[in-house]
């Protein structure tokens, strides 16, 4: 195969330390060609490096705090059920979607102290200490519901068992809820949130 891959433009580099079965393997290394930055018509690189967090124009969203009459705004029942986000969940920060219009259920349940007091992210709400109760949408039964969310690995939080913590998958801001490592059910504050109106 040493041709076919000296054609396509590999170079032959010798022999491997791989070793995998009874056979020598060999190692060839190809190295791409960039076109010259002149080549590269105007605004090109620019545009492609304002495509990161930073550089979209998204809209925010409102905070919880900034409706008028709190959890009533932005939760509504159908058919007489449990209520349900009646606006897109957004992360407060960069904007991006965090869960669709209709998939949390507003449940009132105990506060989770997910950092330290003196640690809570400036951008996030902050949240009263258990055992408070405060508002969540809980999403179950599968992460699949989120349309953008981040998880932690495990950790140690006040609670008894260790949890993992949810956060916006694009500009990692957390924690905006919680989760039990192999649970179905995900918890979403109300308050670190912002509503797409």
């Amino acid at each position: 195969m040493r041709a076919l891959y000296e054609r396509a433009g590999f170079a032959w580099v010798g022999r491997s330390a791989v070793v995998h079965g009874s056979q020598a393997w060999y190692e060839m290394r190809w190295t791409p060609s960039l076109p010259e930055p002149h080549a590269v018509p105007p605004g090109v690189w620019e545009a492609l490096q304002s495509q990161g967090v930073a550089g979209r124009r998204r809209a925010a969203g409102t905070l919880l705090l900034d409706f008028q009459n709190g959890l009533v705004d932005v939760a509504e029942k159908e058919g007489g059920g449990t209520p349900r986000n009646r606006y897109p969940l957004l992360c407060s920060n960069c904007g991006s979607l965090i869960l669709s219009k209709g998939v949390g259920a507003l449940t009132e349940r105990e506060s989770v102290q997910m950092e330290p007091p003196d640690h809570t992210h400036p951008k996030l709400a902050a949240l009263r200490a258990p055992p408070a109760h405060i508002f969540w949408w809980l999403v179950t039964p599968s992460p699949m519901e989120f349309e953008n969310i981040g998880f932690s690995k495990p950790v140690n939080t006040a609670s008894e068992k260790p949890l993992k913590l949810l956060a916006c998958a694009e500009c990692d801001l957390g924690p905006v809820g919680w989760c039990e490592p192999g649970g179905t059910e995900f918890w979403v504050s109300c308050d670190r949130v912002s509503y797409r109106t």
